[in-house]
């Protein structure tokens, strides 16, 4: 059925995933990108298959640990592990070339960090085909990169917050977060042949009882609630294309875009909240009996 399915307040038993054309699409949204590990991990206990992943900014770092074969247990450990102050540092070649190099921070230390940790750095050693989205500044269109070659530049322009990181260049045009342009990479998975989408929101925008401070704050903020209204004006354009399960998570207080304090809650909301939505799901795409056993295991802790 080409519908879409908001879980869990949406009717997840009216949505049959076929074996084959199942695409998971990540979304960008800053720290929120715990959400898709939780999601990741809830996927993997009740079984439910994927053929190809697609992500956008964070949404693509986590797709590239997923394609390349880490597990999302073992993500998560990772992000558990990660602190902003380890990955940002001060774009110094701002201050000595602000025309060239404009960005208040340096990426150089997160590239790194994927130079040390990622299971597999080429599109052609990944397990499950990866497409990673940069948005380009010349022909302000989104760009798709997949098949073949290197992935960290890619990631790199992928997670490019305009106006907090210089761009990145690739292929001779400067590249910033694929975001901008298209945030949950839904045209690209129904363009490539998917019948259906998995997703959960990150870019919520929900509301925050604290006003974002300061520079990187603020521009954060901007930046996510442009991203959350910009894809909910566009989800019903891809509705009648392929059938979509999103999980719609619920957040007790909004955490700044590039927090990562709250990680280890987010990925228990997003693994807690997947595992209740999914489950709802029929046979032809959840394993009942792994999702019977891990049902029973979560109220056995309860």
């Amino acid at each position: 059925m080409n519908t879409a399915e908001t879980l869990p307040d949406g009717d997840a038993s009216r949505v049959s995933l076929a074996r084959g054309g199942t695409a998971l699409v990540l979304c960008g949204g800053g720290g929120h990108g715990a959400l898709e590990v939780g999601f990741a991990r809830a996927l993997t206990e009740l079984g439910v298959r994927y053929d190809q992943i697609l992500g956008t900014s964070i949404g693509a770092v986590n797709g590239a640990f997923l394609a390349g074969g880490m597990s999302a247990d073992d993500l998560a450990g990772l992000w558990c592990t990660v602190r902003l102050r380890q990955l940002l540092r001060p774009n110094w070649n701002w201050v000595l070339h602000p025309r060239s190099r404009p960005g208040l921070l340096s990426l150089a230390a997160f590239g790194r960090l994927l130079e040390r940790t990622l299971p597999a750095r080429r599109f052609e050693d990944l397990r499950v085909p990866l497409t990673i989205v940069t948005t380009d500044l010349i022909t302000s269109k989104a760009c798709y990169r997949e098949g073949a070659g290197d992935i960290i530049a890619p990631l790199l322009a992928s997670v490019n917050l305009p106006g907090i990181f210089p761009p990145v260049q690739l292929d001779g045009h400067p590249h910033i977060d694929g975001g901008v342009a298209e945030n949950a990479p839904l045209a690209r998975a129904a363009a490539i042949g998917s019948r259906h989408a998995l997703m959960i929101e990150c870019a919520c925008a929900s509301p925050c009882r604290r006003p974002p401070s300061g520079l990187i704050g603020t521009i954060g903020r901007a930046f996510e609630i442009a991203l959350a209204r910009k894809h909910r004006a566009e989800l019903p354009l891809h509705e009648g294309r392929m059938g979509i399960v999103r999980v719609v998570p619920e957040l007790d207080d909004e955490t700044g875009f590039l927090n990562l304090s709250q990680t280890s809650s987010l990925l228990e909301i997003g693994y807690q909240q997947s595992m209740a939505a999914l489950y709802k799901l029929p046979e032809c795409v959840v394993s009942k009996e792994r999702a019977n056993l891990s049902q029973n295991s979560r109220e056995s802790v309860a």
